[in-house]
């Protein structure tokens, strides 16, 4: 007799902060803030994760993994901090300046992701594969959810505007003006939802290559530890997520020769149009301001290559151009995430010794696409919207002592 696969999502019992303290618990990824932010926000808020992440109230804290995980301990026997008693899915709801987008949280087995099931599109490092596997090990917890998308899905639309309809579980707005809305699953709608991931076949990785790779290092490293063969993920369908192009902006030597910029302007499959003051470029357009101003219109240069335009950019110009060959690590190479503000990319923009590269908004069609056809895009390809919180949803799997 065939044994039924278990379904690509699955429920699992989370911890959750106090509805109470839910505004002043989960936040932004530490990354995403300054040093003096990081200090700012640990002197005034003693419920925000932060402290779980860095217990001794230091952004440069170097205390050990330990220290992490009695953090959080703390945070449970104050009760700022709830494990729920049994097992849900989590659809949680983000409704911002951007837009709307909703999902569902639960857990991905490692064994999809061996399996091909989890679907990449971005290389890892391996040192940082091994970082954040010993984090795993040690804290043994998920604090944020990798962020999935899969093909829309009409049953699936229907059943989430029904669990929206109720009363939600938690219910807060932060100061970016983002609404962070949760609902758990009834009995019978997990039911429906498990339904619903036993039929779906694969997932696109949107965010969060390493936390995947990490975890299915820790399973195949520590296979007897099963509680720990999964990791916490927001599975969005393609129609929810929000898609904006994430910039680049060179630095140009003082002594730069002009030749590459022509040549730019002159290359097979593209159009130049000098002027104008073009910061959001269509589909098969970039827009370049600062050494250069104007748009390139690559059309036909993305159907010639079938290449998406940071993969283009990267390999028909950034490389061969400019030497650009390893984007990780160019010191000329900078970023512009895609919720940056209009000022912020003109001022980047401006100056003369620099040329930016305003890329247009992927789609989860060019994401998939590349996903399937087994290539990896560049760095930072993809700003890709919901971006989640830290300590809204968490997956406690225990530390290995």
């Amino acid at each position: 007799m065939s044994t039924k696969p278990a379904p690509l999502l699955q429920p699992f019992a989370g911890v959750l902060p106090a509805p109470d303290k839910v505004h002043l618990v989960a936040t932004r990824s530490y990354l995403t803030y300054s040093d003096y932010e990081l200090k700012d926000k640990l002197s005034r808020n003693p419920y925000s994760y932060l402290h779980v992440i860095h217990p001794d109230g230091e952004p440069d804290s170097t205390g050990g993994l330990g220290a992490i995980r009695a953090a959080y301990a703390g945070f449970l026997d104050r009760g700022w901090l709830r494990p729920d008693p049994e097992a849900h899915y989590y659809v949680l709801q983000q409704r911002g300046p951007l837009g709307t987008c909703t999902g569902v949280v639960g857990l991905v087995a490692t064994a999809a992701a061996q399996a091909g099931q989890i679907k990449v599109h971005e290389s890892t490092l391996s040192h940082r594969e091994n970082l954040f596997a010993r984090y795993l090990s040690e804290v043994g917890l998920n604090a944020e959810p990798t962020l999935l998308a899969h093909e829309d899905s009409p049953a699936l639309n229907g059943l989430l505007a029904e669990i929206k309809a109720a009363r939600p579980d938690l219910d807060f707005t932060t100061a970016d003006g983002v609404r962070h809305t949760l609902w758990r699953s009834t009995a019978a709608q997990r039911a429906q939802l498990e339904a619903v991931y036993g039929g779906l076949d694969a997932a696109y990785i949107a965010d969060g290559h390493h936390r995947v790779a990490s975890s299915m290092r820790l399973a195949e490293e520590q296979p007897g530890r099963t509680d720990a063969h999964a990791f916490m993920a927001l599975l969005v369908p393609e129609n929810e997520l929000i898609f904006r192009g994430y910039h680049r902006v060179v630095r140009m030597e003082a002594n730069a020769s002009t030749n590459a910029l022509e040549h730019l302007t002159e290359m097979a499959g593209v159009s130049w149009k000098e002027g104008g003051d073009a910061l959001h470029p269509g589909a098969d357009e970039i827009a370049l301001r600062g050494r250069l101003n104007g748009v390139l219109s690559i059309g036909p240069a993305l159907r010639e290559s079938g290449l998406t335009a940071p993969e283009w950019l990267q390999e028909k110009v950034l490389a061969p151009l400019f030497g650009i060959d390893e984007p990780r690590t160019d010191a000329r190479l900078s970023y512009l995430p895609g919720d940056a503000s209009e000022d912020d990319l003109r001022k980047i923009a401006s100056g003369a010794d620099t040329l930016a590269f305003v890329m247009p908004a992927l789609d989860f069609s060019g994401l998939k696409a590349v996903a399937d056809a087994g290539r990896f895009m560049p760095p930072k390809s993809t700003w890709i919207a919901p971006k989640l919180r830290s300590g809204l949803t968490l997956f406690d799997f225990g530390p290995s002592s």
